[in-house]
């Protein structure tokens, strides 16, 4: 298939910072994978504003600036998408912000077409605002480009905090060295929801040993939770920089899944990034998981844990399949065909009003 657009297309976001993975894997990676494949698309122009393009893509982007870039884009007779990632209605409700959940559906409204990851946060966000519904696509997140972030040089402290993860898994060589990475969400996802998770991790160390690596943004909340687990773990600050290093020096990632509508709408990304860095995963299952059933542990986290402590030489060539899995569905070019695609669609529907 050709990738081509015609017209000129502009991306929005409140800060183009390569930290956030949702700017990485929805804004920065394919803006320049859409650019390799000749479509023009560029940085929303704040300063000239959106005359002369066909379309603007509003990325997650709910306070002042989003509104007046939505409101300049439809002066000029712009075509609107507002891609999202997150069920931002969750988020809003256990904020309590009643406000904020008025804004986003104001904002969703107003576009022309609505871009998701999934099928699911597509139906989601259907139900807060049903009058999007026709108008909702998925387009796929970016693969996580680990090789591009392992070649970054590494600052002195980034040094020293992974001399210390490698000093800390060295200590107890010959076990199966276990990470958990991600961000927090109070009450929905994150560190303080591992409870369960670390209850079979512990079951497991009955019969071989496991430590527990943490890479996460919030070392208060980890300290808060670690005294409770019974297990060896470490804390690693994230960086983009140490991120895929540190990611690397372990055989398994755990993605425990609290069931709520924050959580259920989740792209395939967090087991995808870590089985492009070669680990294998074992996670509870949602809708977006189950494609990756036939290559990693789903809802089975003993059988998932012995397969990989003990089994690690036969994993390899699923996880082989595995990543020709995900290049083949999330590469650069499906996600920059699948952008082609709703690009072209919101020129035509432009064009035909």
């Amino acid at each position: 298939m050709t990738i081509s657009a015609d017209g000129r297309f502009a991306f929005y976001a409140k800060r183009y910072a390569r930290s956030k993975a949702s700017i990485r894997l929805r804004v920065l990676e394919p803006m320049a994978a859409m650019r390799d494949a000749g479509i023009d698309i560029r940085r929303y122009p704040r300063i000239k504003g959106p005359a002369g393009y066909d379309g603007i893509i509003i990325s997650k982007a709910f306070g002042r600036g989003a509104v007046k870039a939505v409101n300049a884009a439809q002066k000029a007779g712009c075509g609107l998408i507002f891609d999202i990632c997150d069920n931002r209605f969750a988020n809003n409700r256990v904020k309590g912000s009643k406000r904020h959940g008025l804004r986003t559906t104001q904002l969703l409204s107003q576009a022309d077409l609505v871009t998701v990851p999934t099928e699911t946060m597509g139906e989601l966000l259907s139900c807060s605002t049903p009058e999007i519904r026709e108008r909702i696509r998925v387009v796929p997140d970016m693969l996580e480009d680990i090789s591009s972030l392992s070649n970054l040089p590494l600052s002195l402290r980034e040094r020293f905090r992974l001399a210390r993860l490698r000093r800390f898994l060295s200590d107890h060589d010959g076990a199966l060295h276990v990470v958990w990475f991600g961000n927090n969400m109070a009450g929905m996802a994150g560190v303080g929801q591992l409870n369960e998770a670390v209850a079979q991790l512990r079951i497991f160390a009955c019969q071989h040993p496991v430590t527990l690596t943490i890479i996460s943004n919030k070392p208060a909340v980890y300290r808060e939770a670690a005294p409770d687990w019974g297990l060896p773990s470490f804390f690693m600050p994230w960086s983009l920089v140490s991120f895929p290093v540190a990611l690397q020096e372990h055989r398994v990632a755990i993605i425990p899944v609290s069931r709520n509508d924050y959580t259920a709408g989740k792209s395939i990304n967090r087991p995808a990034t870590a089985i492009m860095a070669g680990l294998g995963v074992i996670a509870d299952s949602i809708d977006s998981y189950e494609e990756l059933r036939p290559f990693i542990a789903l809802d089975d986290w003993q059988g998932g844990l012995s397969r990989y402590a003990f089994r690690w030489d036969a994993e390899q060539s699923r996880l082989a399949e595995a990543r020709a899995h995900l290049d083949r569905h999330y590469g650069r070019r499906r996600v920059a065909e699948r952008w082609a695609e709703v690009l072209n669609e919101l020129r035509q529907s432009r064009t035909q009003d």
